[in-house]
Formats: C-alpha cells, sequence, structure tokens
C-alpha cells in the first residue's frame, strides 16, 4: 500500500515538471540587453516628484470667529522652478 501511494506521489511531480517545462517552453523568452527599457536622461528617480509649496496668507480674523482646520485644507499654492 505505501509503495502504490509512493509511486503516485512520484507520477505527480514528475507530471508536474514535464507540464512545467512545456509550459515554459511556450513562453517567449526575455529581452536581450538591448532590447531593455532605458531610464529618461535626468537625475530624479522614475516616478518622483518633487515640489515646494508656499502657505497662502490666512485671513486674520477676531477670537469669536477663528478659522476651523477644517475651513484651512489646500491653502497652498505651487511654485515652480521658474519663480524662485
Amino acid at each position: 500500500m505505501h509503495i502504490l501511494i509512493g509511486l503516485i506521489v512520484v507520477t505527480v511531480l514528475l507530471a508536474g515538471f514535464v507540464l512545467g517545462f512545456r509550459v515554459q517552453r511556450g513562453t517567449t523568452p526575455p529581452p536581450l540587453p538591448h532590447e531593455q527599457p532605458r531610464r529618461p536622461a535626468t537625475d530624479r528617480l522614475p516616478g518622483e516628484v518633487s515640489e515646494f509649496r508656499r502657505a497662502v496668507a490666512v485671513p486674520h480674523l477676531d477670537r469669536t470667529r477663528r478659522l476651523r482646520p477644517y475651513q484651512l485644507w489646500g491653502r497652498t499654492e505651487r511654485v515652480t522652478a521658474a519663480e524662485d
């Protein structure tokens, strides 16, 4: 009985390897080094964004009517490199 179970396990493993080789043979090969994509000619990493935001002046109200944090959301302006 143990021998039969062992033979079944070995057969399943061998069938898995054979199937894996057939699937791998059907796929396209990896690209050659000269076919690889090139990085842009910038010093930044791909997808990296760098910006400086200058705070906008907050309106001055008296102590009874002060602004709440949710009213200050998004109150910045972007500064481009030409403005610096």
